[in-house]
């Protein structure tokens, strides 16, 4: 009886996990999208993202929604990697104080290191942020530059991952061009940039998600959301002296086409029925922003404020942007999961910030 009885309370605390993640999720979606102020919405998600940068959600490794607590037992339900990029998101909104406090935390004062040493590239992108704000130690720096030096290896450009060393992912681009022009290492991240026009659509500037150089095939879809936004985020911010105009302004020329009625980009754009995806969305606005600035052609403004407020239809009244892809699980095998996402709440936060300049015309 004994042992019943704690198999049902066992059953019930799952369960219960469940519930409680569901309800939560539920409840937080009441009343969203329900901002017509672009200045209070502003003020609303740095609220939130100021917040985050202290204790952020956790962004799921899996789409799981049941039994959510032997995930979290057994240490599936996050991981560090993840978790690095969507803080280095945060802060492309904020300034120096914020890098310099939250370095304050991820580097160890006294040696200068990182107080866990950095596994995968995903990790250069936030030492690009903090290097950006000098809040990079020189110790903390060439530890990130040795792991990239490692994974590279005897070929021309860094891989994604050492496991699967002939394949190259979109999300490299974004994650490791820009700390590389930073580091002085431009030529390798124009490389890294060129190498990829291989994965592009015939007559396009739209790249797969992957790419095998040695079986010279594409990998994975065109379309995925983030995945060109992982693309511009390499573009915009590796485009020292105007060295990428042209790449800007024919990615964001082709992506024209295929926004939304109501201003966003479906998860995959190509799809004009798909979910619209926060996070790529976003990531395209600051191609639009980035565009206009280097043409001063009004189209790409006017996609710009037409993405500003698709987020704002897409925001809780939390200040919280929801309906952000959950994590790949890999080539061909994307989320069906949609919620909020740190990351993405940082670029849309920057986004906004850069069009308070055009806001008055």
């Amino acid at each position: 009886m004994i042992v019943i009885i704690s198999l049902f309370a066992i059953l019930l605390i799952f369960v219960g996990f469940d519930f409680i993640l569901f309800f939560c999720e539920w409840q937080a979606r009441i009343h969203i999208g329900r901002w017509d102020d672009r200045l209070k919405w502003q003020k609303a998600i740095e609220s939130r993202a100021r917040k985050w940068l202290d204790r952020p959600p956790t962004v799921k490794l899996t789409d799981n929604n049941y039994w959510v607590l032997y995930d979290v037992l057994r240490g599936r339900y996050r991981n560090r990697t993840i978790q690095s990029w969507q803080a280095a998101g945060l802060l492309m909104a904020f300034g120096k104080t914020e890098a310099v406090r939250y370095s304050n935390g991820k580097i160890d004062t006294t040696t200068g290191n990182w107080k866990k040493d950095p596994t995968h590239i995903d990790e250069a992108l936030l030492a690009y942020i903090l290097k950006k704000n000098k809040a990079l130690t020189p110790i903390a720096e060439k530890t990130i530059i040795s792991l990239l030096t490692k994974l590279k290896g005897d070929q021309e450009t860094i891989p994604y991952r050492a496991t699967i060393p002939d394949v190259r992912f979109i999300d490299t681009i974004g994650m490791v061009t820009p700390f590389l022009v930073l580091c002085g290492e431009g030529e390798l991240a124009m490389k890294q940039i060129e190498e990829y026009d291989k994965a592009k659509l015939a007559d396009s500037s739209i790249p797969s998600h992957a790419y095998d150089i040695v079986r010279d095939v594409p990998l994975g879809i065109y379309d995925w959301a983030r995945g060109i936004g992982w693309y511009i985020l390499g573009l915009v911010d590796s485009n020292t002296g105007g060295s990428l105009d042209i790449r800007i302004i024919s990615l964001a020329e082709e992506l024209l086409s295929y926004q939304k009625e109501g201003g966003g980009f479906g998860a995959m754009f190509f799809n004009n029925e798909a979910t619209c995806e926060s996070s790529g969305t976003a990531l395209i606005g600051l191609l639009m922003v980035n565009a206009y600035r280097i043409n001063s052609d009004t189209r790409f403004l006017d996609a710009a404020f037409r993405i500003e407020k698709q987020l704002m239809r897409q925001t809780r009244r939390t200040g919280a942007i929801d309906f952000c892809q959950g994590d790949t699980k890999g080539i061909g095998y994307y989320s069906t999961s949609f919620s909020v996402m740190p990351f993405a709440q940082g670029i849309a936060l920057k986004l906004s910030k850069d069009l308070n300049e055009y806001a008055n015309g």
